[in-house]
């Protein structure tokens, strides 16, 4: 019970630490464009100093990545934010950042773990993806209401049920957990607060992260390739109301929608996850 209450003040904290700083950047409509990456970075950090203590530089356990990335990927998120005429920039921006960060962690598996070649593919290919994860749900960060920000908060305990049953590692799962809880707090912000957004910038940091969480459980823990595959279409649904013909069914489709797939969806990879962990008796663990 200590470790439930001890997941659940982590989580509280984070969320709190993530809503007073984009509390501050909905009244200083200026910086909040800083402020909303920002708010996703020190919730994250400071759920990731509670769960996993001081993490080393240059990291010694591949988890620790995931610290630094929450700080190293703050330009990227804000990149995001960037005026429309400027959106290349951004694109291009993401990519070359996202391919250089996602070296970092997994160079240590080259020519080990993974042959180079092979290596080398599921790095591009990891990027890759996170990029196009990045690029294509970063404008619902613009969209009013609780839509998104509790899309993001079901990803998070979707991530988290699937990376502590299918990978077996409970320090990638609790960091996700509590990822879904900090960025969760914008449902209630979103509630009391008229015209309150999470922010592009918020959205593209938050699907970095959560990106190197699954990536990290494929490299060092259990997770499967379908499991990784199923993670990232799931990440994929915060852009469905974005598109077009979407557009043109009623809104309370357009909120159903993305809700709805992740709940079935994302409640079957888990409950699948469960079952085939029961099956093997639990018997061992990642880290």
């Amino acid at each position: 019970m200590s470790v439930v209450i001890d997941s659940a003040i982590t989580a509280g904290l984070a969320a709190l630490v993530a809503g007073v700083v984009w509390l501050l950047g909905w009244r200083l409509r200026r910086a909040h464009l800083w402020l909303s990456a920002l708010g996703v970075a020190t919730g994250f950090v400071m759920a990731y100093w509670r769960v996993l203590g001081r993490p080393d530089f240059p990291p010694s356990d591949a988890t620790q990545w995931v610290f630094w990335f929450a700080l190293l990927g703050l330009p990227l998120g804000w990149l995001a934010s960037v005026p429309v005429a400027y959106r290349w920039v951004w694109a291009w921006g993401a990519l070359l950042g996202v391919l250089w960060l996602f070296v970092l962690p997994f160079y240590p598996l080259l020519g080990g773990f993974w042959d180079y070649r092979v290596g080398v593919a599921y790095i591009v290919g990891f990027a890759l993806a996170t990029w196009l994860l990045m690029l294509l749900t970063a404008s619902a960060g613009e969209e009013r209401g609780v839509v998104v920000p509790l899309a993001l908060s079901l990803l998070g305990g979707i991530s988290a049920g699937v990376l502590f049953y299918g990978a077996k590692s409970a320090s990638l799962a609790q960091l996700a957990g509590t990822l879904g809880a900090a960025v969760g707090v914008g449902v209630p912000l979103a509630l009391l607060l008229r015209g309150f957004t999470l922010g592009r910038s918020a959205l593209a940091l938050a699907m970095l992260l959560y990106a190197t969480l699954w990536t990290l459980a494929l490299g060092f823990a259990y997770l499967t390739m379908g499991q990784l595959i199923l993670l990232y279409l799931l990440g994929f649904t915060l852009a469905l109301p974005r598109l077009p013909a979407l557009q043109r069914l009623s809104p309370v489709w357009q909120v159903a929608l993305p809700i709805g797939v992740l709940v079935a969806v994302g409640g079957a990879a888990v409950w699948l996850s469960y079952a085939a962990y029961m099956a093997q008796g639990a018997s061992y663990y990642g880290y």
